[in-house]
Formats: structure tokens, C-alpha cells, sequence
């Protein structure tokens, strides 16, 4: 029993030195390789949320600078969807065309779960809107959907769930 003692201490002893040993960094980097697998698909999710609900406040904070723009400068600033992007337009005196004009701001979607779509609309210098028109913002993957509403010559912008609404009152 004594001699047994003995050869583990000595043993131990020796090992304390040289570091760890092939098996216990294995076992360490289990751990590390499970921990990893049950949390991804929940930080996956939660950056998927997190990007929706930046550009649905981006998107917001883009139409109302568009009303504003309009009744600062006194031109005509349209609101244009096309191929995932928002662009502000400076449409001087015209009422038709809301994407020519000279850009004021643009956003370009990245992220291949948000889609951008819509009519978009225009904002006269009144702030009223010209058209009337909807932007939506949508995650594909998370079937989430925020719609902006715009009423012909009215300068409301209202939104709300593309699930819970038929669509925008004109």
C-alpha cells in the first residue's frame, strides 16, 4: 500500500512539470466542440433578429428623413425600392419618376435573409405624401415582416405586421 502511494506521488511528481497530458487536452476540447454545437444554432437566431430589427429601425429612420428632407430643402424626395435597396432621390420639382433625381441617402440590404420590397412613394415639400405607397422589410428565414405605409397627401407614416394587416389604407 505504502510502495503504491509512493509510485503515484512520484509519478505525479514528475508530471507536474512536462504539462498536460494528449488525453486531457482531448477531453478539454470536447467540451469546448459541445459547448460550441448546443450554442450556434441559438446565437444563429439571435443574429438573424438582431440584423431584422436593425434594418426595420434603419428603415424607418430612411422615410422619415425622406419626409423631412422634403420639407427642409422644399423639393419633391422620392422613396424607391429596387433590388434590396432603399434609395432616397432629391427629385427637384417633378411629381413622377420617385427614383431619379440626385441620391440623398441609400441603403443596400447584405444579408440574404431580408428582403426589401414595396412600391415605395414621395414626400412634397408640404411633407404630405405624393402617391402613397408601402415599403416592407422581411426575414425569410424567421417569416417576420414590418410594413411602412405612406397615404397620398397625408404626411402619416404608419406600420405594422405584414401577418396581422391586408395591407396599407390609402
Amino acid at each position: 500500500d505504502i510502495l503504491m502511494c509512493r509510485i503515484i506521488f512520484l509519478t505525479m511528481r514528475e508530471h507536474k512539470g512536462r504539462g498536460f497530458t494528449i488525453l486531457e487536452l482531448l477531453v478539454v476540447l470536447a467540451i469546448i466542440t459541445i459547448l460550441v454545437a448546443v450554442s450556434a444554432p441559438p446565437l444563429i437566431k439571435f443574429y438573424r433578429i438582431y440584423k431584422f430589427n436593425e434594418y426595420v429601425n434603419t428603415v424607418e429612420n430612411l422615410i422619415a428623413l425622406a419626409r423631412l428632407t422634403a420639407m427642409e430643402r422644399g423639393v419633391n424626395v422620392g422613396i424607391c425600392v429596387q433590388d434590396n435597396t432603399l434609395t432616397l432621390y432629391n427629385m427637384g420639382s417633378s411629381r413622377s419618376g420617385i427614383c431619379s433625381g440626385t441620391v440623398i441617402r441609400s441603403l443596400m440590404v447584405t444579408e440574404n435573409f431580408i428582403q426589401l420590397s414595396g412600391s415605395g412613394d414621395g414626400f412634397d415639400p408640404r411633407g404630405l405624401a405624393i402617391f402613397g405607397g408601402r415599403v416592407e422589410v422581411k426575414n425569410t428565414v424567421d417569416n417576420k415582416c414590418k410594413r411602412f405605409c405612406t397615404q397620398r397627401l397625408r404626411g402619416a407614416i404608419t406600420s405594422n405586421n405584414c401577418e396581422t394587416s391586408s395591407g396599407c389604407e390609402q
